[in-house]
């Protein structure tokens, strides 16, 4: 499904704290991820992944293409013209096209790949100065701060880690700042892309998300625009509780997590543009 990403000077988006403050998570866990993919050999190459009909290679290959894109959108953004190019991105379709396209790569070439445009990306991270984090660019949402492209490029690459390495049983490290940022991405996501598809319509809404080990609370608030606040809104109502990885890797559609129905605008837009939704 395409997704119509919402382009200008009103992003759909925005987090409220430090925009630098995604820095140091993302460029912990890019790293991290580069090592370790070092010790794979052919099995652990070809071995399933979480995401469906992909093996490990696959995603790596996804993650390189994204981190290629990253890099491309937030070089345009420092610059002051924010890219265009995700008009017609489609979730599903587009990324398997691009790996599909890689089927002749060796390990050892996705691999080099990989860590080439990793060390590109936290080059470029560490180059940005406080006011840039600020500064437009796009993301699958349209145009948004740099700071929220950086947000969501962890939370993915987060999430794919995990599609990677728990079926061949690596059990990632578990760093509060980088679930916390992830977790943050993930909430923001859903409603996002409702309003984007014109699923939640024009009504306010809002929700809290409270998560333990590590404690992390927020509020997500809907009125065209998804607002996460840095801390709790003592008037929203509660939605999701829980373990913070547990709560983390359902909001991402990875494991099944219980909504009430008031509360599953959290998730339904995610839903929809993954293909996901329940018949």
């Amino acid at each position: 499904m395409r997704i119509p990403p919402r382009y200008g000077p009103h992003p759909i988006v925005e987090y409220q704290g430090d925009p630098g403050a995604v820095a140091a998570p993302a460029v912990r866990q890019q790293l991290r991820l580069a090592d370790t993919l070092g010790g794979f050999g052919p099995a652990e190459w070809a071995a399933p992944s979480r995401c469906s009909g992909w093996t490990n290679r696959d995603v790596v290959v996804h993650l390189a293409t994204a981190t290629r894109f990253w890099i491309a959108s937030i070089s345009e953004g420092r610059r002051g013209t924010p890219t265009t190019s995700l008009a017609t991105f489609d979730p599903v379709a587009t990324p398997a096209r691009i790996v599909a396209a890689a089927a002749d790569l060796t390990d050892g070439q996705v691999l080099a790949d990989y860590r080439t445009v990793t060390r590109d990306l936290v080059d470029l991270v560490h180059g940005l100065a406080g006011e840039e984090w600020e500064l437009l660019a796009e993301g699958p949402l349209g145009h948004v701060s740099i700071s929220a492209v950086m947000r969501h490029a962890a939370w993915d690459a987060w999430v794919h880690e995990r599609d990677v390495l728990l079926g061949i049983g690596i059990l990632p490290p578990v760093e509060p700042d980088e679930v916390d940022s992830a977790l943050r991405c993930a909430a923001a996501l859903g409603p996002a892309l409702g309003v984007l598809l014109g699923d939640l319509g024009h009504d306010r809404r809002a929700a809290s998300v409270t998560t333990t080990d590590p404690q992390v609370g927020f509020t997500v608030q809907v009125d065209r625009v998804v607002r996460v606040t840095a801390d709790l809104d003592p008037a929203a109502p509660p939605a999701v509780h829980g373990r913070t990885v547990a709560v983390l890797e359902g909001l991402s559609q990875r494991t099944p997590l219980a909504l009430q129905p008031a509360s599953r605008w959290l998730t339904s837009g995610l839903e929809e543009a993954f293909e996901t939704r329940s018949r």
